[in-house]
């Protein structure tokens, strides 16, 4: 199971609820960015920025890791090859969306002689792939480092390079996405064969995470973000744990509505469990157990009955009184101890923070 995960396909990763629930989910967020961004960051958005400075998302570099998949632009070509012509030959017509996608530099564009829609694509991403799209009649260079190409051919390529990075051991990250016609490229074999369980498991993990991680309504402050992560984000490992394990086991299942119920009731598990951790986490005194706190009675009793002028039975008395005192203090702790160490302590943090209540 991976910790961390790879945003796609936009540069700049965007200012939504969709992210901070990401941010919250996984250790790490990264996005795919070229290289020249690093001397030229005004080119991100400033969320984006915002998001590097308090160390809650990292750049991954493209030219820094492609070495390491010699069969990258190859593998992509021969996936590509039997849809180029029907691509070529039949361009997209009708009314396109422009707005900002892989490069911000760069949104859609149109191709007037075709009426095929472009998108921009930094050539630090592509290795050797611009110029067989140009052959092919599906790119156009915009200068010495920016390729128009098909927008169809552009948003197949923004996942590979998301899969194939995310499963290199240096970056080690599952691909996402906010928008779901991007996600229709995960789960496929290299593009060949979709899972059917990937999906399953992908659409239970969403229902889930959204039903049980809180979020603030409003605008989060990204500092306090930050600041709850670095306390409690080392219980998120065993919360994905079990999220992982479970949504995979509702996959499985064959029928749909089996799949609808057991999703339901994790969820209504999940709840419950986390209201039971918040109370061990906040005991109090009338919470404690009847046999850690009976032995308070007896004492208090010893002490009565000890003699006024008696200083060894009142001594004695006194000795078993603190004994049995720290006895029901300790066992607050004990049950905070165990709370802290169940899966859901962290979704039970976070509900208990007023800003994400």
């Amino acid at each position: 199971m991976r910790n961390n995960a790879l945003y796609f396909p936009y540069i700049s990763i965007p200012e939504s609820q969709w992210t901070i629930k990401t941010l919250l989910y996984w250790d790490k967020l990264s996005a795919i960015v070229p290289m020249d961004h690093i001397d030229n960051p005004e080119q991100l958005s400033p969320f984006m920025r915002a998001l590097l400075e308090r160390d809650l998302a990292e750049q991954i570099f493209p030219s820094q890791h492609l070495y390491e998949i010699p069969q990258f632009e190859q593998s992509f070509i021969r996936y590509l090859e039997p849809k180029a012509r029907e691509y070529r030959d039949k361009p997209i017509r009708g009314v396109f969306d422009t707005g900002r996608m892989h490069a911000e530099k760069f949104g859609s564009r149109i191709h007037h002689e075709k009426m095929m829609p472009m998108t921009g694509i930094h050539v630090e991403k592509m290795g050797e792939l611009p110029q067989y799209l140009i052959e092919e009649g599906l790119a156009d260079q915009v200068d010495g480092t920016w390729f128009n190409v098909d927008t169809r051919v552009a948003n197949m390529f923004m996942a590979y390079l998301a899969i194939c990075l995310g499963a290199l051991n240096t970056v080690s990250a599952a691909p996402i996405t906010s928008e779901r016609k991007y996600s229709n490229f995960l789960g496929h074999n290299l593009f060949q064969q979709r899972d059917a369980r990937f999906n399953h498991h992908r659409k239970a993990q969403d229902v889930v995470i959204n039903n049980i991680l809180p979020t603030p309504s409003g605008k989060i402050d990204l500092d306090l973000l930050a600041k709850f992560k670095m306390e409690h984000g080392h219980l998120l490992p065993r919360l994905r744990q079990k999220i992982e394990s479970e949504t995979a086991y509702i996959a499985l299942l064959e029928s749909a509505d089996d799949r609808l119920d057991a999703t339901s009731d994790f969820i209504r598990r999940c709840k419950e469990d986390t209201d039971e951790i918040i109370d061990a986490m906040k005991p109090s005194w009338s919470k404690i157990m009847l046999g850690s706190i009976a032995p308070l009675f007896g004492t208090g009793l010893a002490m009565v009955a000890a003699e006024t002028g008696n200083k060894v039975a009142y001594a004695g008395a006194g000795l078993s009184f603190a004994s049995t005192a720290y006895q029901a203090l300790n066992s607050i702790r004990s049950e905070r101890k165990k709370a802290e160490a169940l899966p859901l302590a962290y979704i039970a943090h976070l509900k208990m923070r007023a800003d994400f209540a």
